[in-house]
C-alpha cells in the first residue's frame, strides 16, 4: 500500500462504523432529498464512445503559472474555486480588481447585496471611513489598482467553469463548492487585515447555509447539471450528523470530497474515505471527489482529479453543459492521478464487472466492508442471494490501486436499496 493509503480499519468494521459518535444501523435509511431515487451512476454510459475529461471542482488559480500546472496534467475541465472573494474566475479576471470593486457583498442589517462597493472609497471615506486606523504597511499599499491579467493564455480546449469556494455561514463551519454556479459572495480582505468585517462586510458568506445553497442553486448556468460540494469533511472535522444534513437538503448537494491533497499535505487529513462509506450506509447518495485545492501550487506532483464520462459525439460548444451533467449523474471517477482509467463497470442482474487500464489491487466495497479482491485488469462480484442482501450490502463501488504506482481510482457508489 503507497503511502496515500486510508485506515484500513474501515475495510473490516463498516457496518459498526461510528463516524464523530453518530453510529449506523443498517436498514434504517435516509427518507430526505438525496434517497428520491436510486443513485446509478453510468447506466446511460456507452463505453464505446464515450470521452474521458480531466476536471478538477476544487483548484485555487489566479495565475498563468497556477493555470499551466493544472493544463499540464491534461486537465480540460477547469471549475477554479477561489475565495476572498469567492467569485467564479473569468478569462478576463484582473490581478487586484475586487480589492478596487466588486459587485455583491453581505451587508450587516442588509443582507446579502448586489450593488457597486467601491473600496478605497469606503475605506477612506471621511467620515464613514476607517483608513486612518490601519497600519501603516496597509494604509501605504492604498489607493488599490487594478493589476495585468491574471491569465495571458487559456488553451482553446480548457473549458473554464464557474465555480467558487464559500464559507464562513453564520450556522455552518464547512466549506463548500458551487460547480457551475456564478453566485459570489465574501470580500478580498482575508484575515481581515483591513478591517472590513468589522465595519459591516462579511468576509465569507455571513448567510445561513441553506440561503446560501439556494443562492447557488439559483446561478447554476445549467439547470440538470452541476451543484454543491462539501470539501474535505475529514479535514474540516464535519460531524455525520450535519453532512448528513447537508445532503437531505436538496440532490443538488452532490456529495463530499474523499481526497484532498492540501488536507493531507497540512495535517494528513486527505482520506475522507471513512466518512464516505458511513454515509453511503445510510442509503444516502454521495458521489465521491478527488481533488488538488492548493496542492497544485505548490507540488508539480499534486494528486486529486474527476474523469468526467461524456459521450463522444458532443459537439464542442454543448461540453460545458455536458461536463456540468456528468457531475450531477455520477458519470465520472475519482483518482489521484489518472493513470488507473476505467474501461468500464456494469451491474446487472446482482452481478457487477469492472474493468480498468491497468493492472491493479481492486477491491469491491460495500457496508459490509470490502467484500471482494482481486488482481489484475479486470473484477467481478455477484451480490449474495437471499433475502435482506441489498439491504445489508445497501451499496456498491470500487477502488483500483495501481500494482506498479501510487495512482488509486474510485468508481462512484451504485445504489442496491
Amino acid at each position: 500500500m503507497n503511502r496515500f493509503s486510508s485506515n484500513a480499519s474501515r475495510r473490516t468494521f463498516l457496518s459498526g462504523a461510528a463516524w464523530t459518535g453518530l453510529g449506523l444501523v443498517h436498514g434504517q435509511f435516509a427518507q430526505g432529498a438525496n434517497r428520491s431515487e436510486l443513485a446509478l451512476p453510468y447506466s446511460d454510459i456507452d463505453w464505446n464512445a464515450c470521452r474521458q475529461i480531466g476536471s478538477v471542482t476544487h483548484a485555487h488559480c489566479r495565475s498563468q503559472t497556477s493555470l499551466d500546472m493544472l493544463c499540464r496534467h491534461q486537465l480540460k475541465h477547469l471549475a477554479i474555486s477561489n475565495y476572498y472573494p469567492s467569485a467564479p474566475c473569468r478569462p478576463d479576471e484582473r490581478v487586484r480588481e475586487y480589492q478596487v470593486s466588486q459587485n455583491f457583498a453581505t451587508v450587516t442589517g442588509k443582507g446579502y447585496t448586489e450593488k457597486p462597493f467601491h473600496w478605497n472609497e469606503i475605506i477612506r471615506d471621511p467620515q464613514s471611513g476607517w483608513y486612518e486606523k490601519l497600519p501603516a504597511d496597509l494604509q501605504e499599499a492604498m489607493p488599490f489598482k487594478i493589476g495585468r491579467p491574471c491569465f495571458s493564455q487559456i488553451p482553446s480546449d480548457v473549458i473554464l467553469c464557474p465555480n467558487a469556494e464559500h464559507h464562513s455561514m453564520t450556522d455552518s463551519g464547512g466549506h463548500f463548492n458551487a460547480v457551475g454556479s456564478q453566485f459570489a459572495s465574501g470580500t478580498f480582505d482575508v484575515r481581515g487585515r483591513y478591517l472590513l468585517h468589522k465595519h459591516g462586510f462579511a468576509m465569507g458568506t455571513g448567510l445561513p447555509w441553506r440561503e446560501a445553497f439556494e443562492r447557488m442553486f439559483a446561478e447554476l448556468e445549467v439547470a440538470d447539471g452541476g451543484g454543491v460540494t462539501i470539501n474535505h469533511p475529514h479535514w474540516s472535522r464535519m460531524s455525520a450528523a450535519h453532512a448528513q444534513e447537508l445532503l437531505d437538503f436538496d440532490p443538488r448537494v452532490l456529495g463530499i470530497e474523499i481526497w484532498n491533497q492540501t488536507g493531507h499535505d497540512i495535517n494528513g487529513r486527505g482520506w475522507s474515505l471513512t466518512q464516505w462509506d458511513s454515509l453511503l450506509s445510510t442509503g444516502r447518495r454521495c458521489w465521491g471527489f478527488a481533488v488538488p485545492d492548493h496542492g497544485h501550487n505548490s507540488n508539480p506532483k499534486f494528486h486529486g482529479r474527476n474523469i468526467l464520462l461524456v459521450p463522444q459525439e458532443t459537439p464542442v460548444y454543448q461540453l460545458p453543459a455536458a461536463c456540468l451533467r456528468a457531475y450531477r449523474n455520477g458519470n465520472f471517477y475519482a483518482t489521484l492521478l489518472g493513470r488507473v482509467c476505467l474501461n468500464r463497470i456494469d451491474f446487472s442482474g446482482g452481478r457487477l464487472s469492472v474493468e480498468v487500464t491497468k493492472p491493479s489491487s481492486l477491491r469491491v466495497v460495500t457496508a459490509k466492508g470490502v467484500v471482494h479482491e482481486q488482481t489484475g485488469m479486470e473484477c467481478s462480484w455477484t451480490l449474495p442471494a437471499g433475502e435482506g442482501s441489498t439491504r445489508n450490502h445497501v451499496f456498491v463501488r470500487v477502488e483500483a490501486d495501481e500494482q506498479d504506482g501510487s495512482d488509486r481510482t474510485f468508481t462512484q457508489p451504485i445504489s442496491l436499496v
